[in-house]
């Protein structure tokens, strides 16, 4: 089962709503998972993060992707326990049961943090990312997928037509209001919006990106924004 470490903190009403809807999906996570997003994901992430020795998944759920990274400690942290546990076996990352905004780990732990479409589930972002650049070592990178709230009504839409797992309670990010929130805590590196074509093969799916411009006009399903952290800055 992997290095199992499971430590929960207090949750509030609304991470118990978010808890209990990937409690309910969690067996079935996994094969219902938009592949096209899924190796978008993993070639950003496998980016900016692999090979960093210390590397913090947030809502690492069942995914493998951190282990992907190569990184000696590394370390899957989630709202749903029933999701850590339907990790790979043996995959070598801790499991973490805990909610973001009150992360059970020392200053400065980790050299990369990241998430994949967890920030439109969370209670207070700001706290998410104060406790992030806490974690984070002085010049560690914090990356961040999540659904392109400019397109809320065509996100909804894919919902329906399966095209992505239901999200149960949620409030999308426009990239305006993420942007603002990332820069009051980090240095943003990079902040664009990706995936006009959120099925197909990944390299139709990156043409039709590059064809159409999507990131100048803030079009596509999703964002992701890559920040560092200040050297010297002060912890929450």
């Amino acid at each position: 089962m992997g290095k199992g470490i499971f430590v929960m903190s207090t949750i509030k009403p609304r991470q118990a709503e978010v808890q209990a809807h990937y409690q309910e999906i969690a067996a079935e996570y996994n094969a219902r998972a938009n592949r096209t997003c899924e190796r978008t994901y993993r070639r950003l992430v496998g980016r900016f993060l692999r090979g960093r020795p210390r590397v913090l998944e947030l809502g690492g759920g069942s995914s493998d992707l951190l282990e992907t990274l190569g990184s000696p400690t590394a370390v899957a942290c989630d709202l749903s326990s029933e999701m850590l546990l339907r990790r790979p076996h043996g995959d070598g990352s801790y499991r973490v049961a805990a909610v973001a905004e009150q992360l059970p780990f020392g200053d400065a732990r980790f050299d990369g943090v990241f998430s994949i479409n967890v920030l439109e589930h969370v209670v207070d972002l700001e706290r998410v990312l104060a406790e992030s650049v806490r974690v984070l070592a002085d010049e560690g990178l914090w990356l961040a997928v999540t659904p392109n709230g400019n397109w809320e009504r065509l996100l909804d839409l894919a919902e329906r037509w399966s095209l992505k797992i239901p999200e149960g309670p949620h409030r999308f990010l426009t990239s305006h209001r993420l942007g603002q929130a990332v820069g009051r805590h980090l240095d943003i590196l990079e902040h664009r919006t990706i995936l006009m074509l959120p099925a197909g093969p990944p390299a139709l799916s990156s043409f039709v990106d590059a064809v159409s411009l999507c990131s100048l006009w803030g079009g596509g399903f999703f964002q992701y924004i890559v920040a560092r952290k200040r050297a010297g800055a002060r912890t929450a």
